[in-house]
């Protein structure tokens, strides 16, 4: 097999035709052939979405032999469902992007041709105008942000989510043991050679993201508790910082206390900090209770994911 394409689907499934008719005029063009079959495997990976959905990519093989599909039993995670195509997947070349083709299809070749010339290990797409909801774009660009400035990374706000990688790439990527897992966290600490690509953004052809604020908010938050301490870390600094301006603050009391010995104290001011602290003990207290949940995710060492049904595949 020489292409290998994972795209994780939980509520799309209805999508996956349209992508699949796009994928193979794409590379039947690229290729120059008309049978894909043996040089090109898209791999479709249920996570755990509606019966439905599942309904219509059972039904693809049958019309795309180039197409494999697996059934998670439950809801994973996007990051646990790519992380399965990852390692299934049998290209020397090995991509991901979504059913939705905001990243279309015939951008892939730009990504391929860089990364077989051999001097990267990895191509990354960079959008260049998004063409999506400004509400979308907000919050994908805060998502971005929020990432990078809580997990110590600096990955460019505009990236894709198509990608393409050598076969190197993805043997280390699938070395991996931790169940928690952040893909572009894991990507960066692998290291390799990483290159960008300028791509088309293409406005969503039918639906909507099923990505709202708040789950874009609980992912932040999953990808950094599980990839990075640098939150724990920010909070002893600024325990640090409190109890400066603490000792600060009791000087400058005390100094009011000596040379004003006729002033009142302040009730405010007290009810103040003490709410105030006892704020801050309450989140790193919740901030460790998340780590240490991490730890117990691990130490169990559960599978990281479990198959209900594959079709297509080599038994």
């Amino acid at each position: 097999m020489k292409y290998s394409f994972v795209v994780p689907i939980y509520n799309d499934g209805w999508l996956a035709a349209d992508f699949c008719t796009e994928f193979q005029r794409v590379f039947r063009e690229y290729l120059n052939t008309h049978t894909l079959e043996g040089t090109v495997e898209l791999i479709f990976v249920h996570d755990g979405g509606p019966p439905d959905s599942w309904e219509h990519l059972a039904k693809l093989p049958a019309v795309f032999p180039f197409v494999k599909t697996i059934d998670l039993s439950r809801n994973f995670g996007q990051h646990i469902a790519l992380s399965c195509g990852y390692q299934h997947a049998s290209g020397e070349y090995v991509g991901m992007m979504n059913v939705d083709m905001e990243d279309p299809p015939d951008q892939i070749p730009l990504l391929l041709d860089l990364v077989q010339k051999g001097d990267h290990d990895i191509a990354y797409g960079l959008r260049g105008v998004r063409k999506s909801r400004w509400f979308e774009n907000l919050t994908s660009k805060a998502f971005n942000l929020l990432l990078n400035n809580w997990t110590g990374h600096d990955l460019p706000l505009n990236m894709a989510t198509l990608r393409v990688m050598n076969r190197k790439f993805v043997d280390a990527y699938n070395s991996f043991t931790e169940k928690s897992r952040y893909i572009p966290g894991l990507e960066m600490w692998l290291g390799f050679r990483k290159g960008f690509v300028q791509i088309e953004h293409r406005p969503r052809k039918k639906g909507r993201s099923s990505y709202s604020f708040a789950k874009r908010l609980a992912m932040a938050i999953e990808a950094i508790i599980s990839f990075s301490d640098l939150p724990l870390r920010r909070f002893v600094q600024f325990g640090f910082l409190v109890s400066f301006l603490g000792f600060a603050l009791g000087l400058y009391w005390l100094g009011q206390r000596l040379f004003t010995p006729n002033i009142a104290p302040g009730f405010t001011s007290t009810v103040t900090l003490i709410i105030f602290f006892a704020g801050v003990q309450i989140i790193v207290a919740g901030l460790a209770g998340l780590y240490i949940g991490r730890v117990l995710k691990e130490v169990q060492n559960r599978p990281l994911y479990v198959v209900r049904e594959k079709l297509n595949f080599e038994r």
